[in-house]
């Protein structure tokens, strides 16, 4: 599978999809403006960061932009997770572990053997995934985390 090659996903009426012509740039830039990860960077380089990362855009029945996720990529040996988020008015459905699942599974990812994250509240959710914590001192490893396969 080409890393340009558009994937999609549905479950129970949701969608996830890599298209990123359906990505919702004031809803994203809004909720990721909120997070205590991005609410420092100008709108414009989040933006950068989005068109140039392997996309997942989460959509509702209604086709509105319920959560996202991106992965920073090569394509063959290395990614970095980010900006995983689900709108408050979907949580609780599982979809957070559903968008984490699918992007780990994303076949354009196959080849890649390490993940990586920094979160600084959601370790429980991706230990579920085989993340575990590392790092040289206890701020690092508190919020790097690492997947290998």
């Amino acid at each position: 599978m080409s890393p340009s090659e558009i994937s999609s996903w549905s479950r129970h009426g949701f969608e996830i999809t890599t298209d990123k012509s359906r990505l919702d740039r004031e809803s994203i830039l809004k909720m990721l403006g909120a997070t205590y990860w991005a609410r420092d960077v100008s709108p414009e380089d989040l933006w950068t960061s989005i068109e140039n990362s392997r996309s997942y855009g989460l959509y509702s029945p209604d086709g509105e932009q319920a959560g996202f996720g991106r992965m920073v990529t090569d394509f063959t040996r290395f990614a970095w997770m980010s900006d995983v988020y689900i709108l408050p008015v979907h949580r609780g459905n599982a979809l957070g572990k559903w968008l984490v699942e699918t992007m780990l599974k994303d076949p354009a990812l196959a080849p890649v053997r390490r993940f990586l994250l920094s979160t600084n509240d959601a370790h429980s959710l991706y230990r579920r995934f085989g993340f575990i914590s590392i790092g040289d001192d206890d701020e690092e490893a508190r919020i790097t985390m690492q997947l290998k396969r």
